[in-house]
Formats: C-alpha cells, sequence, structure tokens
C-alpha cells in the first residue's frame, strides 16, 4: 500500500480550501429582469443553465465566440408543430448544430428570424428562433 507524504504544517501554511470564490451569478448587484415577452419554457431553460435572463446570453456567447459547446436540451414535450424547440438569438440568423441519432454525425442547419417553423427529418423535431430584442438584451448595459 503506498503511502501519501505531505510536509508537515503544510494545509496550516496554506490553509484549507473554503469553497467560497463566487461566481459571476453572485458578484452582481442588480439582477435582470426577465422580459416579458419570454415564454416559460425558455424560462425552465435558462434557470436550469444557471442564467437568470435572456441578457446573460450575451456573456456565454461573447466567451464561446458565438459557439455553444454544452448544447441545449430542450423541455419535454418541445419539438411539435405547436410546441416548437425554441432557439433564442439576438441574430436574424443562427447555426444550429444537432447529432444524428442514428449515425451520430454532427450537422448543422441555419435558422432564421423569419416567423417559419423550421422542421429537421433525421430528428422529427420541429425547431423556431425566439428572437430576443435588443431593447431587452442593452437594457442591463
Amino acid at each position: 500500500m503506498a503511502q501519501v507524504r505531505t510536509f508537515a504544517g503544510f494545509e496550516d501554511f496554506i490553509g484549507k480550501p473554503d469553497n467560497l470564490i463566487p461566481t459571476d451569478r453572485e458578484r452582481r448587484f442588480k439582477k435582470p429582469k426577465m422580459p416579458d415577452d419570454v415564454p416559460e419554457a425558455l424560462k425552465k431553460d435558462l434557470e436550469a443553465l444557471g442564467l437568470d435572463a435572456p441578457e446573460d446570453l450575451d456573456e456565454i456567447e461573447e466567451a464561446q465566440a458565438g459557439f455553444q459547446e454544452s448544447g441545449l436540451v430542450p423541455p419535454e414535450n418541445a419539438g411539435t408543430f405547436a410546441s416548437p424547440i425554441l432557439i433564442p438569438s439576438r441574430l436574424h440568423e443562427r447555426q444550429v448544430g444537432y447529432t444524428d441519432p442514428t449515425t451520430h454525425a454532427l450537422f448543422w442547419f441555419n435558422i432564421q428570424d423569419d416567423g417559419n417553423v423550421y422542421y429537421i427529418k433525421d430528428l422529427g423535431l420541429f425547431f423556431k428562433m425566439h428572437k430576443i430584442s435588443d431593447e431587452a438584451a442593452s437594457a442591463h448595459h
């Protein structure tokens, strides 16, 4: 059995971790206001991602240079024509990637802020862009 050796008094010297480093969300003085036109499903998605309002997506987009690797898990009943999966964006067009369930290959499609619902045959799901207004995004600046 291997024995781990440490310097005597090492923890006394550097201290024990306190796990109290605040997150960006905890550093805020004022919580951003959720716009009235945001659907409940999107509010739940934002909450699940640890975001307080759609403008928090700005920070993620800046950090990821517009690319979100973590993905979006839609609500359970989303993806029908009546309840499409909403893709939030302040832009007029956005690329959306998905993994084909059969081949596991990565595919992309463009979605536009044109009011249309997009059907992806490989997934059997409907998507629609949810335009986030510039007023809502600039309200926190």
